[in-house]
């Protein structure tokens, strides 16, 4: 009778902990991947502002994991200019940069690829090309971005504007070099660039309607940024004839 309680004891623990286990999994299977809290694909298309020709088009995927942190992987075709480039971002849960990749072909070669990396106060960029092997480390504040030139996380320069003075604010951009110069290597400049809200507007695009807000940069640039995401709409540089508007958009 004991050895019999003993296996009797057993298999209930061993039922109870299927019972408990069990629609764990089947949730887990359900949700996919655990290091994937949403992922968010969309398609921009260039076009000049003058008379509609096609300057380029890029495409992103956005991954949201479960730390907050976000990766956006973008693939960036600036026809009008011969150049191609390719960047991988990653940020923290409220925007700032941890790391960023970029390779670039420009109109007179590849150009290079760099990565740069955040540790606290510090940027260190590591590029290899046609320059040669560079290391560069600067200091940068709290509150900065990283510009990698294409257009699709643009909106994440802008993740603190609301907590900036309402006169003289500025944002602060670690700008990559990317010009055609290929003995120029992919570094990074840190650049205060003058910022303005104009305001929450409805933005029409061919994906969709979309609730904004409208940034102008430089007091020439204008952006409109929409959701938790903080994803660009739509850009509009009229001293250069350029309009980005996003075309497709999809939530996963």
């Amino acid at each position: 009778m004991h050895v019999a309680g003993i296996v009797v004891a057993m298999l209930q623990r061993i039922l109870l902990f299927l019972a408990l286990t069990m629609p764990l999994q089947l949730l887990a299977d359900e949700s996919g991947n655990a290091s994937v809290v949403r992922k968010v694909s969309g398609h921009y298309q260039y076009t000049a502002i003058s008379d509609g020709a096609d300057r380029g088009e890029e495409a992103f995927q956005l991954i949201v994991h479960p730390d907050g942190s976000r990766t956006m992987m973008i693939w960036h075709d600036l026809a009008a200019k011969d150049a191609q480039f390719s960047v991988l971002l990653r940020t923290a849960r409220n925007f700032r940069p941890l790391s960023a990749y970029v390779s670039y072909w420009v109109e007179n070669g590849y150009k290079g690829q760099t990565l740069f990396t955040v540790n606290g106060d510090r940027i260190t960029a590591r590029t290899f090309g046609p320059s040669g092997e560079h290391v560069q480390v600067l200091e940068v504040p709290e509150q900065f971005s990283i510009g990698t030139h294409p257009v699709s996380a643009d909106g994440w320069h802008l993740w603190y504007a609301d907590k900036l003075p309402a006169t003289g604010a500025a944002i602060n951009l670690f700008s990559v070099e990317a010009s055609a110069d290929l003995d120029k290597p992919m570094l990074g400049t840190l650049v205060a660039m003058p910022v303005e809200i104009v305001g929450d507007e409805v933005v029409e695009t061919p994906a969709g309607s979309f609730n904004t807000t409208h940034f102008r940069l430089m007091g020439a640039t204008d952006l409109w940024v929409t959701g938790e995401d903080r994803l660009l709409v739509r850009m509009v540089q009229s001293r250069f004839d350029r309009e980005y508007l996003l075309t497709e958009l999809h939530t996963d």
